[in-house]
């Protein structure tokens, strides 16, 4: 149900975790903060999330392919997946939509998906033969 009362000019919430999630994503990819990986120093292995910020330095820089090749995951499904959540967040937030995720048994799907595809690529950038060795953060 949306309220009548709403509008866009009431999207307050959202532009403000974009610009801080930009900040911090600058401040990553830039170097300026840096927060490592305590999976990767426990274990040597890659987490999902492993060259995320190496991977967003590099698309700060304009250069996809070496976006792609320090953690490919981030850049395709990760990103994408954030726009498109701020973006239902801002219709919510707008009284332009009931809800800023969907509802349901498709909501449960689209989360398990989304989880499925993170443990899947956990493990497949892991796997100590070629060629999933290149998709290491630190190969």
């Amino acid at each position: 149900m949306t309220s009548a009362g709403r509008s866009w000019r009431s999207v307050r919430v959202t532009p403000a975790v974009a610009v801080a999630g930009a900040a911090a994503g600058a401040a990553l990819g830039t170097g300026l903060l840096r927060i490592p990986c305590w999976f990767h120093a426990l274990t040597g292995l890659d987490c999902p999330f492993c060259g995320g910020s190496r991977a967003l330095g590099a698309l700060l820089h304009g250069d996809l392919g070496a976006a792609l090749s320090v953690n490919a995951f981030a850049v395709v499904v990760l990103l994408p997946l954030a726009a498109v959540t701020l973006a239902a967040a801002a219709r919510w937030e707008a009284g332009r939509a009931r809800r800023w995720w969907p509802e349901g048994a498709r909501g449960r799907r689209l989360t398990l998906l989304v989880v499925a595809l993170v443990v899947a690529w956990w493990v497949v950038r892991n796997l100590p033969f070629a060629p999933f060795t290149g998709l290491s953060a630190y190969a």
